[in-house]
């Protein structure tokens, strides 16, 4: 893949973390961090794939790279800022400037009835209760029996944090969780969600 840019992507998250409430970042994230959101959840088997919140393209990269020539593979970014900006980094990237509440839907479009893996780059603590809710219950439902849900949350001692930590425990009937990544601004955790 060519990278047609190289500073934009920074300016973007940061202009739009100041006025876009659905922004959760202020950068892009790192790539020791894509590495730990596709390691052992079955990328190199998958035949459909689904990146919801691509941004900029961080974990979208790596995904094209790794995954199955012949695999199903969509991205889902709201922003619209962001996904102009992704889909000139990837011409041929199927995207979806959309809410990912509407998953079900997209699926349907594409011949899908679910999916073998969804990599999450959702910023959940930013979200109402109700919408973490809704977008758990639609991934949970959408994903294959044995399937993941990859997904992170930075390392901040907060109260919305250990709330949606929670919930993923409540919604997965088996859940691991990578090593500390530093190499993140702010360092996260990813959470390996099976079905």
């Amino acid at each position: 893949m060519v990278w047609t840019r190289y500073s934009k992507p920074k300016t973007i998250f940061l202009k739009e973390f100041i006025k876009n409430k659905s922004t959760g970042a202020l950068c892009a994230s790192s790539q020791k961090l894509a590495r730990a959101m596709i390691k052992d959840v079955g990328l190199e088997n998958a035949k459909s794939i689904v990146e919801i919140g691509a941004g900029t393209g961080s974990f979208t990269q790596l995904i094209l790279k790794e995954k199955p020539q012949d695999a199903l593979f969509f991205a889902i970014e709201q922003n619209p800022l962001m996904a102009k900006e992704l889909l000139s980094k990837f011409t041929n990237l199927d995207c979806e400037v959309c809410n990912a509440k509407f998953l079900a839907q997209m699926l349907e479009k594409r011949g899908l009835n679910a999916v073998d893996l969804v990599i999450s780059g959702i910023p959940w603590t930013i979200l109402k209760n109700e919408e973490q809710d809704e977008l758990l219950a639609l991934i949970h439902k959408n994903l294959k029996r044995g399937a993941y849900l990859s997904t992170f949350l930075y390392v901040l001692p907060t109260l919305a944090k250990r709330k949606f930590t929670k919930k993923l425990y409540a919604n997965f009937s088996e859940i691991k969780t990578s090593k500390l990544v530093y190499g993140n601004i702010p360092p996260a955790i990813v959470y390996y969600c099976r079905k």
